[in-house]
């Protein structure tokens, strides 16, 4: 019996197409990447839950080890009968490109959704462009564009539909997070409507000649060049046809649904003589924009089908009238003559056409394209002299349009809402929940979409929301708000944000209760809101959250006030309506967490207050200065103030790159509270410091001279008994996630408010005792202690409160910083150790630190491997010119004695550290020098020893890049990797990975994960010379610190695989708690933790002492595993047992090789 879906329903682009998708598809393999993800997510889910396809049966998906195998394993669906689909963006679309060519020349029915997004070049963006949409155009696979949400699920029909019908492969696309991401109203395709337009005939013709044993044939031959041509000849013909069957199934699904669309659609005036064609979700603001403004008798073309490009249908789509042209392209081409739709379009016209064609690009990485972009554009193309080649919405004074002030054409009634919010704290979650609350609830349209800054957590983001009677079709930020909220008081200080509000306006701020709106709020804000005569509310909602025992989840509390000045839906309902959101919304995260939301809702409208300022006073407030630097200072200090998009094309610096120790300008001040130190209890033991994420706290030796006005105590130790100890925090750049204070032993840590007194003296101390010069080499790195000492050279990075990734990475920069290469896969470490332009890791007093580069998530151990080949060759070359220089007399005196010190000393680190340092000014001094001393001056910077370590994380090492990762392993060589183990695909929002265990909930097995973890350190200890530890620094950093220490010492290829703590796993007292949390999984048996070096007689000590098989810290204390069992308790029934065995398996399978080597 088919089910009736239709109605009209709020969501995002991705569950627009995927609703759509997994209707008519029988299986999928999927692929976690950004923004596709959720796409594959909801396919999981809906598994989950039990829902059926059209055909009545529940999809067949599977997760893959990388894009390149889900494209894969749809060929071989695909050709053994099956409908079948997969979602991907950027780089994984092009891993999938050379199965892209197979299906297309075997003609295999199927659909690739693709949430467009900018390849990686000298930059990663996880945003908008069309570049691997285009990048695609030459398999010859048909490509369907979607401008929004509506689009996205009626023309993911249309490519399901047709490719049935035609029995061809289709690219269905829209614009990653700009459609993917943001929420409208859409209405949904029932069954009843989908049915009749699927070509039962075609799909029958299609099983029958798939590979079957029972009417064999063989496909993907080898052949020689006297068929290849022909074959490829043949192709072209049902491809060509293809156009004439798009228009055909878009009429027929028009005329069940009364949205009609062309391959090629023509919108504006009848007569226009400009014409201006795209494709993708700038349609609507252009549309938008010429509707309004007939005068400029400027229409549109919409490219809806860009492959095959057909020359007949678009010329057709041209009206006669028109005499100019203009092409907007997605996409940079350093080397080509033109974009890509620029050459198709010239192509298709010229010789057809007599009209002037230019053509510009727009939309960069999700650059904001909104009705002032369009009017520049406009403007130009009727102008007397148009310019070509132009840009618009970049600050280029060579190619940028000019900009008029911002403005919108949007329905009448339409109320527009920002919210300004801090990552984690659940604005971006309760605004998704609100706007779709609104839209089911009311008669109401909705739009919502979200920006987000590049930090893991504790970064800014920005909700923009749009309801009203009509239709919204705006993608682009909202420019005239009614409604702004800011959810972070330190944003007050940073930010222009009454820049988008209306006169009249409402503005909220959560705002602490003990001070002054008169005195504390900066002067340029209270002079704009008194000049938009606003109305001005606050809350402490920070307060009420920590009263209610959810610190930092201030979510509720400021969407409830949100509804409570909207009035959109009446107080009461509204209030019922949120609880049941909750209640859905943190259905995993157990009835705990459900009632304290609850609790959230009903305590948020007696907080709220009603500022009345004095207008005339604040229309005179003081403007405080804005910074004035140069160089990469001022993209900093741009990128502060989120004005990064006013830098200037000339301003950037070349390739991205990044000076070290950037991080330490941001001072983001997110933490509500901060450490304090109590030295009566201190006992000097530095485990604060070694496990806190972003190196905020650490200790310091003075000497006497040095500590006047500050509480010190008299050092420990022999080596450092004249000197004072101190333990200092940075309160502006720590996160307040209490990690110091949770795995302090005697409680001399306490977590504090933060106030502007503590900010100002703290943070004078930190930056008086970072310029003392370090002493951490007076006392030898052998315990936790004595290595705090040490600079770390990673510093203020971009991870979520209480990470438990970085401290050993810290680690690693302390113990080597200054001689490390750093080959970092793609992957949340990416994300908080190189987010443009704040570079977390710096330098010591020489200048030395860690190099640090990225290349691709698949490849990340090649790319480590090159870099040691590359270091290996450039220091044998360097030795090989120091001896010839040596020997030929052209070097004498105290630099050939360096020389010849050098040579004996070669392979050690400090050793060949020191006496480079010596060498190097006496070789800079040589004046007209012999080829190969030029040749060795080049070669200065690799005098001395250096190490390469490869790290990333588990969905690189265990699934993605583990084929790249094994081949490095097994080539014996003395290359070091450390695997930030969190169990999940952290960076795209938690995906299992191999590396998971069996029975936790992650995104794509919602039902709990069904197999074994992947034991990666025994498969490793199989070579029998790979050095393997097995840690978790926050159980027990003495044995990470010694696992570091031996696989560096060790002669021959290193891996540190260390248990890291993540925001996925919703450890329910917090990331702070996890030193404590971490020791507790390390009795249960779920840690083991144990070393395995080759060179000793008894390669294997287990470090881990008898678990005792409890799953109460798990189950209790994790809600990815408690969600099992709340959800899916007969799962957890049958997962659980399972996973105590796989526990004592992994346990007592070490001790058995302990026991008896």
């Amino acid at each position: 019996m088919l089910r009736n879906f239709s109605k009209r329903v709020p969501g995002d682009g991705n569950t627009a197409a995927t609703s759509v998708a997994y209707q008519l598809t029988e299986t999928s393999f999927i692929y976690p990447i950004t923004p596709a993800t959720t796409m594959g997510e909801l396919v999981d889910a809906w598994i989950a839950q039990g829902r059926k396809n059209i055909w009545g049966n529940k999809v067949n998906m599977a997760m893959m080890q990388s894009e390149g195998g889900a494209a894969a394993a749809v060929h071989g669906a695909t050709a053994v009968g099956a409908l079948c689909a997969t979602f991907t963006a950027s780089q994984g679309a092009l891993l999938m490109i050379p199965d892209m060519y197979k299906i297309v020349g075997e003609m295999c029915p199927a659909v690739f959704h693709i949430a467009a997004r900018c390849i990686a070049t000298s930059a990663l963006s996880i945003y908008n462009d069309h570049g691997d949409i285009y990048a695609c155009r030459a398999t010859g696979m048909p490509i369907l564009f979607s401008n929004g949400v509506q689009e996205a699920h009626d023309l993911a029909a249309v490519a399901h539909l047709t490719s049935i019908h035609t029995g061809l492969p289709f690219i269905h696309t829209f614009d990653g997070f700009r459609t993917s991401h943001e929420i409208n109203t859409y209405e949904e395709l029932d069954n009843e409507t989908l049915w009749p337009l699927i070509d039962q005939k075609a799909l029958a013709a299609f099983r029958a000649r798939s590979l079957n044993p029972e009417h064999p044939s063989e496909r993907g031959t080898i052949c020689g060049p006297e068929y290849v041509w022909q074959m490829h000849e043949k192709l072209r013909k049902p491809y060509q046809a293809l156009p004439a069957e798009v228009e055909k199934m878009m009429k027929a699904l028009g005329d069940k649904t009364g949205r009609y669309y062309k391959p090629y659609q023509y919108a504006g005036p009848r007569d226009p003589e400009n014409v201006i064609i795209m494709m993708g979700s700038g349609c609507d603001p252009v549309e938008e924009f010429i509707t309004e403004h007939p005068e400029y008798k400027t229409g549109l073309i919409k490219v809806y089908l860009y492959r095959p490009f057909s020359v007949e249908m678009f010329n057709a789509a041209i009206p006669s009238s028109v005499k100019r042209v203009c092409v907007l392209d997605k996409v940079v081409d350093p080397t080509g003559p033109r974009e890509p739709l620029f050459e198709d379009v010239a192509a298709a016209i010229i010789g057809q056409r007599n009209v002037k064609i230019i053509g510009g690009r727009y939309g960069i990485s999700s650059r904001d394209f909104a009705p002032v972009h369009v009017e520049a554009i406009v403007k130009n193309l009727v102008s007397q002299i148009p310019k070509d080649r132009f840009t618009v919405g970049v600050v280029n004074p060579e190619t940028a349009l000019p900009l008029g002030k911002p403005f919108d054409h949007l329905p009448e009634g339409t109320k527009q809402c920002m919210f300004w919010g801090l990552g984690s704290d659940g604005t971006v979650g309760a605004n998704k929940q609100a706007i779709k609350l609104i839209v089911s609830n009311t008669k109401l349209y909705g739009q919502a979409y979200f920006a987000y800054d590049a930090h893991k957590s504790g970064g800014v983001t920005t909700s923009h929301l749009r309801f009203g009677a009509k239709p919204i079709n705006a993608p682009y930020y909202v420019q005239n708000a009614d409604y702004i909220a800011c959810h972070n008081p330190s944003y007050l200080h940073k930010f222009d944000m009454t820049k988008q509000l209306k006169q009249g306006g409402v503005f909220v701020i959560n705002f602490p209760g003990n001070l002054d709106l008169n005195k504390d709020l900066p002067g340029s804000f209270r002079r704009s809101i008194a000049e938009k005569d606003a109305k001005l509310y606050t809350i402490d909602a920070t307060q009420i959250a920590i009263d209610l025992k959810l610190p930092g989840r201030i979510n509720m509390l400021m969407q409830t006030v949100f509804f409570g000045l909207a009035n959109i839906i009446p107080a009461e309902e509204c209030i019922a309506l949120l609880k049941k959101s909750i209640a859905k919304q943190y259905a995993r995260k157990g009835k705990e967490v459900i009632q304290k939301n609850w609790d959230m809702v009903d305590h948020a409208l007696q907080g709220l207050k009603e500022f009345k300022y004095n207008k005339a006073e604040w229309l005179n407030a003081p403007v405080e200065p804005r910074p004035k630097h140069e160089g990469i200072r001022h993209i900093i200090d741009m990128s502060i103030l989120q004005e990064g998009e006013s830098v200037s094309v000339d301003e950037m610096v070349d390739i991205g790159l990044v000076p070290n120790g950037t991080a330490k300008f941001e001072k983001r001040g997110i933490a509500v509270t901060v450490p304090k130190w109590d030295e009566k209890k201190c006992i000097q033991c530095n485990t604060c410091a070694m496990v806190c994420p972003h190196a905020v706290i650490c200790p310091f030796l003075l000497k006497p001279e040095e500590v006047q006005g500050l509480t010190t105590l008299k050092a420990k130790g022999k080596e450092i008994k004249d000197y004072q100890f101190r333990i200092q925090i940075t309160p502006l750049d720590c996160t307040g996630c209490g990690t110091c204070v949770t795995s302090c032993p005697t409680k001399a840590l306490s977590m504090t408010y933060r106030n502007a007194k503590l900010d100002e003296e703290e943070g004078k101390n930190w930056e008086r005792l970072t310029a003392i010069p370090n002493r951490g080499h007076l006392v030898p790195a052998t315990n936790v202690r004595n290595v705090q000492f040490r600079q770390p050279l990673i510093e203020f990075n971009g991870a979520c409160q209480g990470c438990g990734e970085t401290a050993i990475c810290k680690l690693l920069t302390q113990l080597y910083g200054d001689q490390l290469y750093l080959a970092n896969a793609t992957g949340c470490s990416l994300v908080w150790g190189a987010t443009f332009p704040f570079n977390p890791y710096t330098t010591n007093e020489r200048g030395h630190g860690p190099a640090w580069a990225n290349s691709l998530f698949e490849d990340n151990a090649e790319f480590g491997y090159g870099m040691f080949k590359a270091v290996e060759a450039r220091r044998n070359i360097t030795k090989r010119l120091i001896v010839d220089v040596i020997e030929s007399g052209e070097v004498k005196g105290e630099l050939k004695d360096l020389f010849e010190q050098l040579l004996k000393v070669w392979d050690q680190d400090k050793e060949s550290g020191d006496l480079a340092e010596k060498i190097k000014p006496l070789l800079a001094k040589v004046q007209n020098p012999s080829e190969k001393l030029f040749d060795l001056k080049s070669q200065a910077d690799i005098l001395a020893k250096k190490q390469v370590w490869i790290v990333g994380g588990d969905g690189w090492a265990y699934d993605i890049g583990y084929g790249g990762l094994d081949h490095v392993l097994a080539s014996g060589e003395n290359v070091k990797i450390i695997i930030y183990d969190t169990e999940v695909y952290s960076n795209t929002g938690g995906q299992c990975s191999k590396a998971t265990s069996r029975g936790a909930v992650a995104n794509f097995s919602a039902a709990g994960y069904t197999k074994a973890k992947k034991d990666l350190g025994a498969i490793a200890m199989t070579y029998k010379n790979i050095y393997v530890a097995s840690t978790c620094l926050l159980a027990d950093p003495n044995q990470a610190l010694k696992a570091l220490q031996e696989a560096k010492e060790y002669n021959g290829p290193a891996i540190i695989i260390n248990y890291s703590p993540c925001i996925n796993h919703g450890i329910k007292k917090g990331l702070g708690s996890t030193p404590k949390h971490c020791k507790d999984l390390l009795k249960t048996g779920y840690l083991n933790l144990f070393r395995y070096n080759p060179s000793k007689d008894k390669p294997l000590t287990v470090d881990t002492k008898q678990p005792d098989y409890n799953l109460d810290p798990l189950v209790k204390g994790e809600n990815r595993f408690a969600a099992l069992k709340d959800i899916y308790p007969k799962e957890a029934e049958t997962k659980f047992p399972l996973l105590i065995n796989d526990m004592k398996t992994r346990y007592e399978g070490y001790k058995k090789i302990q026991q008896t080597q």
